[in-house]
């Protein structure tokens, strides 16, 4: 939206109808935008909030932009997007893609240093395009013989799966990983006895959008809307101190109330934080097992979690249908599952 409202701003501004935009409007909109990645990312520190603040410079400038100092500093700004772009991905699909704004910025710059009748549009575009050509021979010499140095300096990058081996999709093969895995991912602490082990159900996200091979988050499991239950029975209080894991999932037994005023229960019953943890955290925690939960649930919700792919594998079907029939209700089958 940001993009799209001030490209079209600065069409108005070259089509005479409309200003550039007065010192107060562009506090405002830097105001703004800084808000919206410090509430987007929880943080104005760290690679993805820096990613974000410098593309969202680039697309500002456009409004400042008055004179060719102004324009070089914009296609300037606009390689080192294309740049930030290869610390989130590396594969040659994006390498391909990534030419067509370095041609188009690379044109631009070109076009910068020529008077407005020297050439046209096209053939600029075609030097930037014969520049870059000249360019590959160089770019492959320094690919296969150029030492890969360390940088002097790094920045903590999120994966798609933290330490632990969770993920907000995962496969089998994922699940393998997270057995294999020695790093610690929480410790806790109980006031009086601890449970049984077949009670230490420790929920951190609920997967329940299956295609056949991976499980996803449903939409409704990405929702803040409060979840309906009630409390039963004597609560169990502990603490746990969560490791570092550049996810915002706080693992608890359920149901769960906590007092950290960053922290919402979400429409899943799970625990999530509004910023990533990025260090060692501290919470303390009240959970109700006995709880009753969604008294009735929806249709929706029972569609939801019944559904299934059109295809899967043959023997996890063959075992469903045999427990099936092993357990006459739903109700034994989970609990013999559970046992």
């Amino acid at each position: 939206m940001l993009w799209l409202g001030c490209t079209l701003w600065r069409l108005q501004v070259f089509r005479m109808r409309a200003r550039l935009p007065g010192n107060w409007v562009k506090a405002g909109l830097l105001v703004s935008t800084a808000a919206g990645v410090y509430l987007a990312r929880g943080s104005l520190v760290g690679l993805d909030a820096g990613a974000a603040l410098l593309v969202a410079a680039f697309v500002l400038k456009m409004l400042e932009m008055n004179n060719r100092r102004d324009a070089r500093v914009l296609i300037f700004l606009g390689f080192f997007c294309v740049a930030v772009g290869y610390l989130f991905e590396d594969n040659l699909l994006w390498a391909l893609f990534s030419l067509l704004p370095i041609a188009a910025l690379l044109a631009a710059l070109i076009g910068l240093q020529q008077s407005d009748l020297a050439s046209k549009s096209s053939d600029t575009l075609k030097l930037a395009f014969k520049l870059m050509a000249q360019a590959v021979p160089l770019m492959l010499l320094l690919f296969l013989f150029f030492p890969r140095l360390d940088p002097l300096w790094s920045l903590p990058q999120p994966s798609n799966k933290g330490v632990t081996g969770l993920s907000d999709n995962m496969a089998p093969g994922d699940m393998a990983e997270l057995s294999k895995s020695p790093a610690l991912v929480f410790r806790a602490s109980f006031e009086g006895l601890i449970p049984a082990r077949n009670q230490l159900y420790w929920r951190g996200l609920t997967l329940e959008q299956f295609d056949g091979r991976r499980w996803s988050q449903s939409a409704r499991a990405q929702t803040v809307q409060i979840p309906q239950w009630q409390k039963r029975g004597d609560p169990l209080a502990y603490s746990i101190v969560m490791e570092a894991s550049g996810r915002p999932w706080l693992p608890s037994l359920d149901v769960a109330e906590t007092q950290l005023p960053d922290v919402r229960q979400m429409s899943d019953f799970r625990l999530q934080r509004r910023r990533p943890v990025e260090q060692s955290l501290l919470y303390a925690v009240q959970s109700w097992p006995q709880s009753i939960r969604d008294p009735q649930p929806g249709e929706q919700i029972q569609r939801q979690d019944l559904q299934l792919p059109v295809k899967g594998n043959p023997q996890a079907r063959q075992w469903a249908d045999e427990l099936r029939r092993r357990y006459s209700t739903p109700q034994d089958l989970v609990a013999g599952m559970l046992a």
